[in-house]
């Protein structure tokens, strides 16, 4: 049998501490032998999110006002007990924590962490005062619990990011790191560090900042590169991690598989991500085990906790999963772990296309998203995809449209398949578990009509600006109907629980609908008019290449900063940001970039022109073409057309990047070229 220096779960992923739910998990830990414990709570919440949302300050008791005191109480109250449980049967027991975290009000407090930019220096001495008391007063009233698992990002104050910062980024990752991994140590606890990096850059620079400041600090990290989706590769990077050890960070719920919505059985996935992961020797294995109030306790998707238990324990997985389905449908055992055995095979097949990602956090995605992650572009025939980002597999291939389309009948035929045969099964089955998972296969049945319209939404929009097709217009209003009528069935069907109608503590709807079919047709709805408007406007002109910003047809090889770069309609307009719109992120500290490779007449001046903007009252933004930097500072700004001239060489295309440089966020509407 295997064995772990660590084997565990985390849970309550993002979510607010629950009582029942965390002592259930606690129990089910023991239960299994586990001797390791994460509790992630609402870490996207700047109010209750980490160590920060657990407790009071004592020495910076100024700020508490803050908090959600009802929230810092109730954690008191409940999340000890817990602790003493696990404590007592033997169970490590530790708090994810995100940083650079400050309270919004310590830089009026104290104006002189603040640097020339505006930004915060980290390396401020106040700065290290404050985190070392915030650790100590998390352990004074959590003392059983033994440590913290670290992450430097998505947080209020993103420390890569600062501006004019007096260390470069490794000294800044190290000396962050240092600090809670020094106070951690003189209180007798353990701090885990997760480099959770989207870019190759940044994980080798992490890594090497956390090996110098002690190699017997861990290094937590995912077994899937830079995310979850189960089209990226093993994770690469575990060899670059010579002298820590690895503790190897699992997602077994499905994050990018519909979060609890289907039936998912991940047999495969499983045990060929242990067996590769083992080959580093890791200290083990910690496993997501819920997403955003979901879990799988009860539910058929729980399989994949007894495949993971298995696999960790060199136990015969196939006799583990005979073992579940026999004890949870008895008399139709064989028949319910049949038709969940290529379940994996039909979600990839509807919710990827060709083995790229192709949703959002697994649910119906929103127009910002379908543009961010090209799914506009894809339907082109001649499509050019440019990224770099990481849910584009190495070498991908989109193959012919008829093959893209070819796809998602097989997942119907196959999803309906499954249906049918589950259906057979009725009166057969106990009536609550056949309820339970005639939702969930009926959801798989409705998901793959639905995306397999969708496919055709996206088809006859990039259609209509690839070749002026004015007849695709028409099609992508019958795609659109058609969509609503999967939606109306759906919600006829299975009401609340229907996967498009559910809501979800990640993803807030723009629209206020309760689902998110009805949300992506409005925004459809009001996009395409705007850019077909803008696209008859500019086709009159004479140009050499232009570019709708924020447009389904803007194309032109855009790269990003990963999936930081928001689009939107507003006042008429389609504009592109450079960074997220979300509010009170990134709102200390400017970033986010997005670029265009467009078309310029070789060995000629070109005049270039960039229709731009700001949503506050000041535009600040940076544009450069081939290295060439232009600053735009501009008050009382609202749109604005610039034109730089560019001397072209023997190439006929160059790329323009547009760069946020303080934390108001500028826009770009159009991008113009004349030779």
């Amino acid at each position: 049998m295997k064995s772990y220096n660590a084997c565990g779960i985390s849970v309550l992923n993002p979510v607010d501490v629950e009582k029942d739910y965390l002592n259930f998990t606690v129990d089910y830990a023991i239960k299994l032998g586990f001797n390791h414990f994460q509790l992630i709570g609402p870490i996207h919440n700047n109010v209750r999110g980490n160590v920060d949302g657990m407790v009071y300050y004592k020495k910076y008791s100024q700020f508490n006002n803050e908090k959600d005191s009802e929230y810092v109480d109730y954690n008191l109250e409940v999340v000890n007990p817990a602790l003493e449980k696990l404590h007592n049967a033997g169970v490590k027991s530790y708090m994810w924590h995100h940083e650079l975290e400050l309270p919004v009000a310590f830089t009026e407090a104290f104006p002189e962490v603040l640097n020339s930019d505006g930004d915060v220096e980290v390396s401020h001495p106040l700065v290290k005062d404050f985190l070392e008391n915030k650790i100590k007063d998390f352990f004074d009233e959590y003392p059983l619990m033994d440590g913290i698992i670290l992450t430097l990002h998505e947080t209020r104050i993103p420390l890569l990011k600062l501006k004019n910062q007096k260390l470069g980024k490794v000294e800044r990752v190290k000396y962050v790191t240092k600090i809670l991994y020094d106070t951690c140590k003189s209180l007798g606890k353990e701090l885990i560090c997760r480099p959770f990096a989207s870019i190759e850059e940044d994980y080798v620079m992490m890594t090497k900042a956390y090996e110098e400041i002690s190699t017997d600090m861990v290094i937590m990290d995912k077994w899937t590169q830079f995310d979850w989706s189960l089209t990226l590769p093993d994770n690469k990077f575990f060899a670059k991690i010579k002298n820590n050890p690895i503790l190897v960070e699992t997602d077994i719920f499905g994050e990018y598989f519909g979060k609890g919505r289907f039936p998912l059985m991940l047999k495969e996935h499983i045990e060929h991500k242990v067996e590769y992961c083992d080959t580093f020797s890791p200290i083990g294995f910690c496993s997501r085990i819920d997403r955003a109030g979901r879990h799988p306790f009860g539910d058929v998707n729980e399989v994949n906790l007894v495949i993971m238990n298995a696999c960790v324990r060199g136990m015969d997985v196939n006799t583990a999963i005979d073992n579940f389905f026999e004890s949870e449908y008895p008399n139709c055992g064989k028949q319910v772990r049949e038709i969940m055995e290529n379940t994996e095979d039909i979600l990839k097949k509807i919710i990827y296309l060709k083995g790229y990602y192709f949703s959002e956090l697994s649910l119906f995605p929103s127009i910002n998203h379908s543009k961010n992650h090209f799914y506009f572009e894809m339907m082109k025939d001649s499509f050019e995809l440019c990224s770099g980002e990481w849910f584009i597999p190495p070498q991908w291939e989109r193959g012919s449209l008829q093959s893209v389309f070819e796809e998602k009948d097989q997942a119907m035929a196959m999803a309906d398949q499954n249906y049918q045969k589950l259906c057979a099964l009725k009166g057969k089955l106990d009536q609550e578990k056949y309820d339970k998972l005639h939702v969930k296969f009926l959801n798989l049945k409705l998901c793959a009509q639905a995306w397999r319209i969708l496919t055709d939404v996206f088809y006859n929009y990039a259609k209509f600006f690839e070749y002026d097709d004015a007849s695709k217009e028409a099609e992508l209003y019958k795609s659109l109907d058609k969509l609503c009528e999967i939606r109306d069935l759906g919600i006829q069907q299975l009401g609340g629980n229907f996967y498009c109608s559910q809501g979800d503590s990640i993803l807030v709807t723009s629209t206020g609908k309760s689902d998110f079919i009805s949300r992506l047709v409005e925004q459809i709805k009001e996009s395409f008019p705007v850019e077909k408007a803008t696209f008859e406007q500019l086709k009159k002109q004479d140009l050499l290449d232009y570019v709708i910003c924020g447009g389904g047809s803007e194309g032109h090889k855009i790269k990003k900063e990963v999936n930081f770069s928001d689009t939107k309609v507003e006042n008429g307009r389609l504009f592109r940001v450079p960074g997220s719109l979300r509010q009170g992120f990134s709102s200390v500290n400017a970033h986010g970039w997005f670029s265009y490779e467009i078309k310029v007449k070789p060995n000629a001046l070109n005049q270039i022109s960039v229709v731009c903007g700001s949503l506050s009252p000041e535009l600040n933004l940076k544009v450069t073409i081939d290295e060439k930097q232009t600053i735009i500072k501009e008050k009382d700004c609202q749109v604005k057309e610039i034109t730089i001239p560019y001397q072209a060489d023997k190439n006929d295309c160059v790329r323009i990047r547009f760069d946020r440089i303080t934390g108001l966020v500028p826009v770009v509407y159009q991008i113009k070229v004349k030779a």
